[in-house]
């Protein structure tokens, strides 16, 4: 009895654990927006990389190791001597500076480049989130759908049994019940595949599902160019222009002079030039101070007018890329137009006859006015305007999406 028992227990607690494992966590949208932007794989490499692009700009003046070297031999005389010199050579502090603000851009580039896949990562998870809603309203339907017509097969047959109908009443709403049921099975890995990419692009391994009032997505769209310029994606591309300027300037520096200073430090034995005699014990030190003036040039001119050339390329990147995002908004707002106004016909004519169709179907299978045959063709058509409905405001929702994406909500 206590063993028994005990394994009652070890069940409960197991069926719990289960039961625990397989909850579904209810999120709102910008719940799992917050998430992302925090835990999303994508973005905290990105952030690493601009991470690292920022710590480069400290070595912009970063010198040439100093030249060390020391002689040992017949340097002044038949005597032996001995000599040691060190030499550091350094550009003038404008090269510096234009190294420093060339690292600069391109961490000013990572930081937007960093915006661009928050603005790309919002959208994936709004997509994911109300294709979870959409297979979730598909899922409901087919259920509804999958009542009535379990309904129909359970009468079928009791009127198969009863000589009432033949075999075609009964093998017509079989065949409608596992078509139901195939979809509902289809469906039902949908929802797990749309879940798992949503808890990748979240980063958790909770499994959330979306917990939203309304499937129907609204949007407010009054852009214009000037405001889709502030497009993440806008300011990359003109963040390139910038460091291309920086890279022009860099490659005109290195036309200017390189300085170099030099420190030896030397012994003489025998008579030096005062008439005095020297054991090579007594030091003698001597400063260096040189320029390195650029003579062969047309190389480094040439690469100079490659990137003025490479400047010209950003620039048509971004006119490119304006005309683009300006054709995809315009785009995104007449499909919006369009799937609102099938949603509203829905909404205010078909959904309705879909009711009425539906209602007075069973009602008249009841009273026997028509038969079962008739009754699948008639609930048919009343799911087909719901499913169509569904269908309507997933388009709407995509449309909308699309919108907010570019104008940067």
């Amino acid at each position: 009895m206590k063993i028994s028992m005990k394994y009652g227990l070890l069940v409960c607690l197991l069926i719990l654990w289960i039961q625990s494992a397989n909850a579904q966590t209810p999120i709102t949208l910008q719940s799992a927006v917050d998430i992302a932007l925090k835990n999303n794989l994508s973005i905290i490499n990105e952030t690493l990389k601009a991470d690292y692009q920022k710590s480069l700009i400290n070595t912009a003046k970063m010198l040439p190791s100093a030249n060390f070297s020391g002689e040992f031999g017949q340097i002044n005389s038949i005597y032996v001597d001995t000599r040691f010199g060190m030499g550091q050579s350094f550009s003038f502090p404008k090269v510096y500076e234009s190294q420093k603000n060339l690292y600069n851009e391109h961490w000013k580039s990572s930081e937007l480049n960093v915006k661009m896949t928050e603005q790309i990562l919002k959208k994936q998870v709004t997509q994911t989130f109300y294709q979870l809603l959409y297979l979730q309203q598909k899922s409901q339907l087919l259920q509804f759908a999958d009542s009535l017509y379990a309904a129909f097969y359970n009468r079928a047959e009791l009127r198969l049994a009863k000589g009432e109908s033949n075999v075609l009443e009964k093998v017509t709403a079989e065949n409608q019940l596992g078509q139901i049921r195939v979809q509902l099975a289809q469906l039902k890995q949908d929802l797990e595949v749309q879940q798992l990419h949503f808890q990748f692009l979240l980063n958790s391994t909770t499994p959330f599902i979306p917990l939203e009032k309304s499937f129907k997505m609204s949007v407010n769209y009054k852009a214009d160019i000037e405001s889709l310029k502030e497009h993440p994606t806008m300011k990359f591309l003109i963040q390139q222009q910038l460091i291309a300027d920086a890279v022009i300037d860099v490659e005109k520096k290195k036309l200017m002079p390189t300085m170099s200073l030099n420190y030896n430090n030397g012994s003489i034995r025998g008579t030096g030039a005062d008439n005095k005699i020297y054991g090579g014990f007594y030091r003698f030190q001597t400063f260096q101070i040189g320029v390195g003036i650029p003579i062969f040039t047309a190389g480094q001119k040439a690469k100079i007018n490659s990137e003025k050339v490479n400047k010209l390329v950003a620039e048509s990147s971004y006119s490119v890329g304006l005309q683009s995002l300006n054709l995809a908004y315009r785009t995104a707002i007449i499909e919006f137009e369009k799937f609102q106004k099938t949603v509203e016909y829905f909404e205010k004519t078909s959904l309705n006859n879909s009711t009425i169709i539906s209602t007075t179907a069973q009602q008249q299978l009841v009273n026997g006015n028509i038969n079962f045959l008739e009754w699948v063709t008639l609930i048919n058509q009343a799911t087909a305007i719901r499913n169509d409905y569904i269908e309507a405001i997933k388009n709407l929702n995509d449309s909308a999406i699309q919108i907010k994406y570019l104008v940067n909500y």
